[in-house]
């Protein structure tokens, strides 16, 4: 008999009998399972929160331990933005002081360029017999082959796409006037560093400065010059003959010159790294009187720093907090307690040698009754005039109180972290939970199919019974 056609022979409502039988075995069973599924899935969603709180200040932590945030130095520049004549950057070793910089000059780079009435185009043919030039500026050189019929555009490409190239650049230049320049420029500053350039393999050939066709029996046609001996492009006149390239005056390469507190200082490029102990100097453009420089230390950006650990140390306090409290899926969790257990023996530890400072109380830190820390920027200011130099120490290094702090949160984060292996733990016994329920849903099946079984064997009984007894009763009545 269909499930939907049971009770309908003894007129009974038996499917409905059914359905509350097994609904009476399985609801209470099936919200045990799914509220502790739910609870799983809120500590799991809470240490979730409280793990990533724990990363969090872990890399509060981190930055913590990085001596440079306690040795940065500020530099300012008696200069105009919109006229800037120095770039100067202090390092951890700069000391703090004043400096008046002057520019006397600014270095620069080399050019050489072709002569007159040498080319008329691009295409001008530079070589018939080919050969190699070597271009070349200080201790810095390259080579490239010209093949025979190279034209000017063929070489400038080549120089500009060697696979050497320190920094020389070929250009094409059209005066307006039928005449094209071959330039060539290097980027190497320095005295003694001008760029040159020799025909290191054929002889050196003079190149025609101009050469005609006759058509016609008239000389109407320019031919572009070809060089028929070898390659004329050369800066370096040799064996009497006249060089190709030229450099013109003012084109050389030329050291920086810059003056501080009166002492001259040469170097081959504009960015002066060892002229005075811990300063980067970049010299931009020439000064017409000395710019004053004031060096000091960076006290507000190691104000940020301190704070900011006090803030994101706070921040992982009040999510434990959170976390833990009455009513809550973690309260009474012991990996929670011993973690703020450990914190706050940390910061109660002492962190640094002999000297004012000997843990984070010294600086105007403050623990309060919540657990939480709070910064008195009174006092702070004033350890920073009398004990700058004993912040590092404080913080930094393998007995500062960062390596203190991240040794205990090395416990708690990780995959092998006491955080993750929690996790671990409580997705298995979500797991066990949803499978047991999986197995319990599968029996309360068997069971409604069984009941169902009978009550459908009952139901034929008693239509059975049913038409029996109408049977008679109609017999009866026949009777009367």
């Amino acid at each position: 008999m269909p499930v939907g056609s049971l009770g309908m022979g003894s007129g009974l409502d038996l499917d409905s009998l059914v359905k509350k039988m097994v609904s009476a075995q399985r609801d209470p069973k099936v919200k045990l399972y799914q509220d502790k599924i739910h609870g799983y899935d809120a500590k799991l969603s809470a240490l979730g929160t409280v793990g990533a709180s724990i990363d969090k200040f872990k890399s509060s932590v981190e930055k913590l331990n990085n001596k440079e945030s306690f040795e940065g130095r500020n530099t300012q520049i008696d200069q105009p933005d919109d006229k800037k004549v120095l770039d100067v950057t202090a390092g951890p070793t700069a000391s703090n002081s004043s400096y008046e910089i002057s520019v006397d000059q600014t270095a620069k780079g080399s050019r050489i360029i072709s002569k007159p009435n040498i080319f008329h185009s691009e295409s001008d043919v530079i070589t018939a017999r080919g050969g190699k030039l070597n271009l070349s500026a200080g201790n810095e050189s390259f080579s490239v082959d010209v093949d025979p019929g190279t034209t000017l555009a063929q070489l400038r490409k080549k120089i500009d796409n060697a696979k050497d190239n320190f920094g020389v650049s070929a250009n094409i230049i059209d005066d307006g006037k039928g005449h094209l320049f071959f330039t060539v420029t290097s980027d190497k500053e320095g005295d003694n560093n001008s760029i040159s350039i020799t025909n290191t393999k054929t002889p050196l050939g003079k190149l025609p400065i101009s050469d005609t066709l006759t058509k016609d029996g008239k000389d109407t046609l320019e031919k572009p010059p070809v060089n028929s001996d070898g390659l004329s492009l050369d800066s370096v006149s040799t064996s009497g003959l006249s060089a190709g390239m030229v450099m013109l005056q003012g084109d050389q390469a030329r050291d920086a010159m810059i003056t501080v507190d009166g002492i001259q200082i040469r170097n081959d490029s504009n960015k002066f790294d060892k002229a005075v102990s811990g300063l980067t100097i970049d010299a931009l453009a020439l000064t017409d009187k000395p710019t004053k420089v004031n060096v000091t230390q960076d006290e507000k950006s190691v104000k940020d720093t301190i704070q900011g650990f006090v803030s994101s140390y706070n921040e992982l306090i009040g999510v434990l907090k959170k976390s833990t409290a009455k009513g809550a899926v973690l309260n009474s969790n012991s990996m929670i307690r011993n973690l703020q257990s450990s914190l706050t023996n940390s910061l109660m530890m002492t962190h640094a040698g002999p000297g004012k400072l000997n843990n984070i109380f010294d600086l105007g830190v403050k623990i309060g009754n919540d657990g939480t820390l709070s910064l008195d920027q009174n006092k702070l200011d004033k350890v920073m005039s009398t004990s700058y130099d004993e912040l590092p120490g404080l913080f930094t290094g393998n007995d500062g109180l960062a390596k203190s702090l991240e040794k205990v949160l090395d416990n708690y984060t990780g995959r092998d972290g006491m955080n993750a292996t929690l996790k671990n733990s409580i997705e298995k016994s979500k797991d066990d939970t949803e499978e047991t329920m999986k197995n319990f849903e599968h029996r309360m099946k068997s069971y409604e199919s069984s009941l169902r079984d009978k009550f459908t064997h009952l139901d034929s009984r008693l239509s059975e019974m049913k038409a029996q007894g109408n049977y008679l009763n109609n017999a009866l009545e026949k009777m009367k």
